[in-house]
């Protein structure tokens, strides 16, 4: 296949999806095929449009479908959701935490399985019962709303300027973590990942091991380290592009976080059931 990409720039990293704007309004607006390659050319560079039109003409599933295979497997195209009732109680009513349960020595064990709508005050909860060292179990964690990451980091370090780097071209933009109200932050926390540790739970561990001196246990993580800006392409598609590479100073998130060491056996006969 010709490439549509004349200039990539910068397209490096992992899992977290932003949308852009609503949906196509349907063939009454403007050209939905110029409307997705002006969207598209925002974060990946100028698109060969000639080439572009003489493979798909008007069909603008045709053009997103170019458009992601030029970008390798990171980009890709996924079906819009349509929220109904049960979709929307789902995400409402799913915890944030696992388990959640006293191990030796006044650890305290919480599996954040995600960054869900209520995990800033179910894990606020979590730690004001809890004593004064945290295993925070992010091995099953796969990432989600960046945002709720930030404050969930926050919770548990306070706020820090500058403390995560978004680098798109030439451009950065340096966010910080917000003032969160806390009455209870652990003063030792281990931070369990593996392979299953991905996107922002990846960037939550390196803030943890970066500001908190937090202790990363396991195996390497798996390494997306970059934002998914979300393009609609009609009423039922929608195009992820990778976008911004994240990265916290100090840390390196390409390629997956580095541990400190292995789970002990001790640890993971506490963790067991």
């Amino acid at each position: 296949m010709a490439h549509v990409v004349k200039s990539k720039g910068l397209l490096l990293g992992a899992g977290f999806a932003l949308a852009l704007g609503s949906g196509v309004t349907g063939p009454a607006a403007a050209d939905s095929v110029d409307r997705l390659i002006a969207q598209a050319e925002t974060y990946m560079g100028q698109i060969d449009v000639a080439e572009l039109r003489q493979a798909c003409g008007g069909k603008v599933r045709c053009a997103a479908e170019r458009i992601a295979a030029s970008l390798g497997d990171a980009a890709r195209l996924e079906p819009t959701a349509q929220p109904t009732t049960d979709t929307i109680r789902w995400v409402e009513t799913t915890a944030s935490l696992g388990a959640v349960k006293d191990l030796p020595n006044q650890h305290r064990l919480i599996e954040l399985k995600r960054f869900g709508r209520k995990v800033e005050p179910d894990l606020r909860r979590a730690l004001e019962l809890g004593g004064a060292a945290v295993v925070l179990d992010l091995r099953g964690n796969a990432g989600g709303d960046f945002g709720r990451m930030l404050r969930v980091a926050s919770l548990l370090i306070g706020p820090r300027a500058g403390a995560v780097t978004l680098t798109h071209r030439n451009r950065q933009e340096h966010l910080d973590l917000p003032r969160v109200p806390s009455e209870t932050r652990p003063r030792r926390i281990s931070v369990l990942v593996g392979p299953g540790t991905a996107s922002s739970a990846e960037v939550l561990a390196a803030l943890l091991r970066r500001h908190a001196g937090a202790e990363i246990l396991g195996t390497r993580t798996a390494g997306k380290d970059y934002l998914l800006r979300v393009i609609p392409v009609d009423q039922t598609m929608r195009l992820l592009i990778p976008a911004e590479r994240i990265e916290v100073p100090g840390e390196t998130l390409a390629g997956g976080l580095r541990p400190d060491g292995p789970v002990s056996p001790g640890l993971l006969a506490a963790l067991s059931p």
